[in-house]
């Protein structure tokens, strides 16, 4: 049946709360525990006399869970959308915390690693995306960026965390983070939608139509009254509802172009993973103080900045696939300069900071909207799952790579000289990415 266009509604468009709302968890969830850890990684191991190579197993279990859990977590958003998997994903992230900040043994702190991340596999990231790639298609890449500013400026948070630990020590501002997760993502959490149409939308904002499948405007949702239908659609009404298309997910795993991107995010990954975990410890083992090693995690992600902004909003205009070959190539770069740093030549800290910082976040915003632009989004969650059950296996054992050649050598500069030329191969990967062909019905 055909619908008849109604006039855009005023205001500023649903589509953009969400994509603000994930920025703000972004900086939150990133600035704690992704980013953050790297702060307490010698204070925990110090306090129960562990060495850099088992402290640094709880990351791979982190990526290991994380990895495993990505398919069942992109499987169930494309189902029951966001909302509810994030507030339980922030629930058990807080209670990881908390637990954390008991722990008495390495099996305590191997555990409540775990925890957190399962529930950081349902917090944010990929469920934003799925949200954000559903309420966007012309301005994807675009939204995509604004939610990932979050992460770019989380940084701010090492710092802080640095000084929390100084004055309260690890365990109690473990607790803190805890405590201050709950309280800010659980509200943030209710903003997230999964859909546009349900609710009288189509995606970027463009006129919706009217008719009985679409909620009337005084229904929509809105900063202060997110409101939903009076009777919750169930899963397959919102689909039907909904202008989401897109391959099979059989489908799309016969395609060249999903091998090629997700291989190219495993070589990726290898050198990313090792240099979030090690870059204070490195830094420390050089000779360069805690506190310029913690403003050098921020320093990281502010430049990662120019990555997220600038390739992110060239994404919506110029080939996206480019765009992340020129990010790799900066990040293996980057990575090489990282190899090369001393407390006499700190001016290189600078210069590994405006490579590898735009290198690896440029490709952030970049890759889940090629990967929608080429699959579409009604099983998006699912394939972002599954590209990212391959690219865990990168980073599962490069942080404890780097910190079993830091304890043989007692140096890292072998692992980051590794890392940088296995970094190459993303390169020609992405290239050969192209959009897989459709078969006309």
């Amino acid at each position: 049946m055909a619908h008849k266009a109604v006039p855009r509604r005023k205001g500023l468009f649903f589509g953009w709360w969400i994509a603000f709302s994930a920025a703000v968890m972004h900086f939150f969830g990133g600035g704690t525990f992704y980013y953050g850890f790297t702060v307490f990684f010698n204070p925990i191991r110090e306090a129960f006399g562990w060495n850099a190579t088992v402290t640094s197993v709880a990351f791979t279990l982190q990526r290991l869970e994380g990895g495993l859990i990505g398919p069942i977590a992109g499987y169930l958003v494309d189902r029951i959308g966001p909302r509810k998997l994030m507030m339980a994903g922030w629930v058990v992230v807080g209670i990881g915390f908390v637990a954390m900040s008991r722990i008495t043994s390495l099996w305590g702190f191997y555990g409540t690693f775990v925890i957190i991340a399962v529930g950081s596999s349902f917090a944010s990231g990929m469920m934003s995306n799925v949200a954000i790639a559903n309420w966007f298609n012309k301005k994807r890449s675009r939204a995509l960026t604004m939610a990932f500013v979050g992460p770019g400026l989380c940084g701010l948070l090492v710092p802080v965390l640095a000084l929390l630990i100084g004055n309260l020590g690890w365990s109690r501002t473990l607790f803190l983070t805890g405590m201050g997760l709950w309280i800010t993502m659980l509200p943030l959490s209710l903003v997230m939608r999964h859909r546009p149409e349900p609710y009288g939308y189509l995606p970027d904002g463009d006129n919706p139509a009217s008719g009985g499948t679409l909620s009337s405007p005084s229904s929509q949702p809105s900063p202060r009254n997110p409101a939903i239908h009076s009777q919750p659609l169930s899963s397959e009404q919102e689909m039907k509802q909904s202008g989401a298309s897109g391959m099979p997910t059989r489908s799309v795993m016969k395609t060249p172009a999903f091998w090629f991107l997700a291989s190219g995010a495993f070589f990726q990954t290898v050198g990313t993973s090792a240099v979030h975990v090690h870059i204070v410890p490195y830094l420390e083992s050089v000779g360069i103080s805690t506190t310029v090693a913690a403003l050098a995690v921020t320093g990281m992600t502010l430049c990662s900045l120019i990555g997220r902004i600038g390739f992110g909003l060239l994404g919506d205009f110029a080939n996206k696939r480019f765009l992340i070959a020129a990010s790799l190539g900066l990040q293996a770069l980057g990575i090489l300069v990282f190899s090369w740093i001393q407390a006499d030549r700190i001016w290189l800290l600078g210069a590994f900071l405006l490579t590898f910082g735009p290198g690896y976040g440029g490709p952030i915003p970049l890759r889940p909207a090629l990967m929608a632009d080429y699959f579409g989004t009604k099983n998006f969650g699912t394939i972002m799952g599954l590209s990212g059950l391959v690219s865990m296996v990168g980073g599962l054992s490069s942080p404890v790579v780097a910190g079993l050649i830091f304890d043989t050598t007692g140096s890292y500069r072998l692992a980051w000289i590794i890392f940088a030329l296995i970094t190459v191969p993303a390169v020609p990967l992405i290239l050969l990415a192209k959009a897989p062909r459709v078969p006309s019905s």
